[in-house]
């Protein structure tokens, strides 16, 4: 008879200092036995003015061949009603009850030192449940399910929820389905709904109701869901998020935009071109998917829209030389028009766009749109890039919007995004495994209901806003968003003024807000996301323009202290993998649990020798360099034909490497030509929009902690300001000297989540280095806080 022996313990503990995690462990009470294998981590939430209702269900599996009596632990986010908790195991409703603090902390720093995983130092922080299982079956699953009750903190009209995952230790991982879906509701009115740590699908409702889900197979629990969204009834909402270090002398922001689905001004009537590039090189499939795609264009027309048809190869080819009118009769004779297409010749990219743009009628202000497909470079009349471009923006006198789709890997990417971004439009690219018509059917839907134009945004006051990107703001569509990004100057209130084109009239929108002279810890992000967008702005520059010494400084400087991957600093790649699960002996995953981290090198490689951490720091060599050489070392060692997650990762970070240092070398030899077109085109082309466009920071090898820059080398986090002589203290990692350093100096939580092997310099100056295989197990608080102390 199967007996559940409950434990509930709900605590809150000394020492709080922001959200705990909530990847529940169940862990063996066998020791030699990791934590089990989590299979899947489902999260259902319900928020609804404010008051978040959050249901959690795992499944864990046991791969051994026997049953295990085991023990569940779950954080549970500070601030939860525990009152309204359930907790289910099998059929039975299991209840909880209260211990004290003391022995709650033991509990936490118990399961550190017992998974050996540090990542779990942000359970010491907030409200622990723990329940006895037994049995868990013997090559069976486990399931648990609970929810909770919490209030989302409001600030203004700004709402945060947050769903507290593991920190940035060795994340566990699911082996299936990782998946989040939230409802938000809120009788105000919802304006702006942003995730900093997650991609997001977000489905409006209406005004006042929105969902957003997040789902992914082998998700990665390495990172708090966080959630942002602001309530109001403007008809185009603005939402600002900032941050401001210490010791920064200005602060950066983030400016979410959206317009309310009401704005009854939305549905004007509008002009559309469709141009479609019918050259040789299109025939088969891309034709048919084509073909496809233009009449989903059409199918999404009304009577009060018109439309123009263009094909193009070595000759432009209208359907007719005015645009028609969106009537059901003409839209059916459009489609067999477009039935009848072929592809054959060559591809006259100018004299196509000149043909567009001079279907737009003269003197009229209706919204007119260009969608151009093409597959390859311009081969018939101008085929130079560069006179294209200023060819096609000489004749655009009425700010055209021109939608680009590059289908295949042929085609100048640096075109179509100038093209693109010049018109304050986007650009889109279709690999050849993918579906034209869905990208396409995706955009129109977007771009076939522009709301306000001709954004401009400003300040009034002593604040003043620089380094703002996107740096030309593109339109702002029908249920879209736009998310943008720079610094400011100056303190306090202040209102921004939004200005737009709304159809016909010039609409002004005002926003009362204050940017703040210094911020706390929760809005980090805001500050790094900034440094990718730039980033992503001055790579765009130098592929377009060639290198400049200036550009180049300024994009190593600022790759380098936020971590991110360019051609310049693609050593900074890490593989976005999932942890190694154990294996049993059949070979399949066995109970999970964080791999151990290679404690030094030998050889100049990763060595299963123990190597002290400090000694392998004063290596000489910079850690750049170090890093370069690891991650080739470590890729050369990988079997990278396995099927597992680990050879996945580390054949797409090799892939993103290669293009990195192709590109590298080609504007070295100030090729920027061979950087615009072809494969290597279109790869650096969705990499700088990713960067352009990201809106959630990634994992790097590279990380801000404590106010300092750390470097992931080999296996190793090591400080920026760490030198050869640089004087030193070694601790052993989760020894009595390690947890009185984080009970006696709380905010050493960070440094310590990076893992069990590190070197960070204290205030004082010192090394303080982090060693599972040697180091000191004991410290007076003297000892302690003398690390502490600022040096003059």
């Amino acid at each position: 008879m199967r007996r559940i022996l409950p434990l509930l313990v709900v605590a809150v503990l000394l020492g709080s200092v922001g959200p705990t995690r909530a990847a529940g462990l169940l862990i063996p009470e066998e020791k030699s036995l990791p934590p089990l294998a989590m299979l899947n981590h489902k999260v259902t939430i319900a928020i609804e003015d404010q008051v978040a209702v959050t249901r959690v269900e795992q499944t864990f599996r046991n791969h051994t061949d026997r049953a295990l009596e085991a023990t569940y632990v779950f954080p549970v986010p500070k601030g939860a009603s525990v009152d309204r908790f359930t907790m289910w195991v099998g059929d039975k409703e299991v209840k909880g009850e209260l211990v004290e603090a003391k022995k709650a902390r033991a509990i936490y720093a118990s399961i550190v030192r017992r998974t050996q995983d540090p990542g779990l130092l942000e359970y010491m922080g907030g409200n622990l449940l723990r329940m006895s299982v037994f049995p868990v079956p013997a090559r069976g699953d486990q399931k648990v399910s609970l929810s909770f009750k919490a209030v989302a903190p409001k600030e203004g009209k700004l709402v945060e929820y947050v769903y507290p995952l593991k920190g940035d230790g060795k994340a566990l991982s699911t082996l299936e389905k990782f998946s989040i879906t939230a409802v938000v509701k809120s009788q105000h009115g919802l304006t702006n709904v942003y995730s900093p740590s997650h991609t997001l699908s977000v489905r409006r409702q209406s005004d006042k109701q929105i969902t957003v889900s997040f789902d992914k197979e082998q998700g990665l629990l390495d990172r708090d869901f966080q959630l942002f969204y602001s309530t109001g009834k403007d008809d185009v909402g603005l939402t600002a998020l900032t941050h401001r270090p210490v010791s920064a002398d200005s602060g950066y922001f983030t400016m979410l935009i959206s317009p309310q689905l009401s704005l009854s001004e939305s549905s004007q009537p509008r002009d559309v071109v469709l141009v479609l590039d019918t050259s040789g090189s299109m025939r088969g499939i891309k034709m048919e998917q084509a073909r496809k795609a233009l009449k989903y264009c059409l199918g999404n027309l009304t009577a009060r829209d018109r439309f123009g048809l263009i094909g193009f190869a070595t000759t432009v080819n209208p359907y007719e030389e005015k645009l028609l009118a969106g009537t059901p009769d003409q839209l059916n004779k459009a489609r067999k028009w477009v039935d009848d297409l072929e592809a054959t010749g060559g591809t006259a990219i100018n004299d196509a766009l000149e043909a567009a743009l001079k279907l737009r009628p003269a003197e009229e202000e209706r919204p007119f749109t260009v969608v151009f497909f093409t597959d390859g470079e311009p081969t018939i009349g101008e085929t130079d890039p560069e006179r294209i471009f200023r060819n096609v923006t000489s004749k655009n006198t009425a700010r055209t919007r021109i939608f680009t789709f590059g289908v295949g890997d042929d085609v100048n990417a640096a075109l179509l995004d100038r093209l693109a971004e010049s018109t304050r439009a986007l650009s889109t690219y279709v690999r050849p495994e993918e579906n034209i018509e869905a990208k396409v059917s995706g955009l129109f839907n977007k771009i076939a209901n522009p709301v306000l134009s001709d954004l401009r945004l400003s300040t009034t006051g002593t604040v003043r806003l620089s380094e703002v990107y996107p740096a030309q703001l593109p339109d702002l569509f029908h249920g879209g968003q736009l998310v943008v990004m720079g610094r400011y100057s100056g303190k306090g209130a202040s209102a921004i003024k939004l200005t737009g084109k709304v159809g016909k009239k010039t609409r002004e929108f005002v926003y009362e807000t204050t940017f703040p002279e210094r911020t706390g810890d929760g809005k980090e992000f805001v500050e790094h996301l900034w440094a990718r967008r730039k980033v992503g702005y001055l790579l765009d520059q130098i592929r377009l323009n060639g290198e400049r010494p200036e550009l180049v400084t300024e994009v190593t400087a600022l790759a380098k202290r936020y971590g991110i991957t360019t051609p310049y600093t693609s050593y900074l790649i890490v593989p976005d993998t999932a942890t190694p699960l154990v294996r049993g002996p059949d070979g399949k995953p066995g109970p999970g649990g964080p791999a151990p981290v290679p404690t030094g090198l030998k050889g100049g490689g990763l060595g299963a020798a123990p190597k002290p951490v400090e000694s392998f720091a004063r290596a000489p060599g910079d850690l750049g360099d170090k890093r370069g050489k690891l991650a080739e070392d470590e890729s050369a060692k990988v079997d990278m034909k396995s099927k597992g997650e680990e050879g996945k990762g580390l054949r797409d970070a090799r892939a993103k490497k290669e293009v990195l240092d192709r590109a590298r070398e080609l504007l070295k030899k100030k090729d920027k030509d061979g950087v615009s077109t072809g494969k290597l085109g279109v790869d650096l082309a969705l990499q700088m929009d990713r960067l352009r466009r990201l809106e959630r920071v990634e994992r790097s090898a590279v990380r801000r902690v404590a106010g300092r820059s750390v470097m992931d080398v080999g296996g190793v986090w090591i400080d920026e300001g760490f030198k050869a002589k640089t004087k030193a203290v070694t601790v052993k990692a989760q020894s009595d000297a390690y947890f009185r350093i984080l009970e006696r100096h709380p905010s050493v939580k960070s440094v310590f989540q990076l893992g069990n092997h590190l070197v960070w310099l204290a205030p004082s100056g010192t090394a303080l280095v982090i060693d599972t295989s040697t180091g000191k197990t004991a410290m007076t608080d003297a000892e302690i806080d003398a690390l502490f102390v600022a040096r003059k």
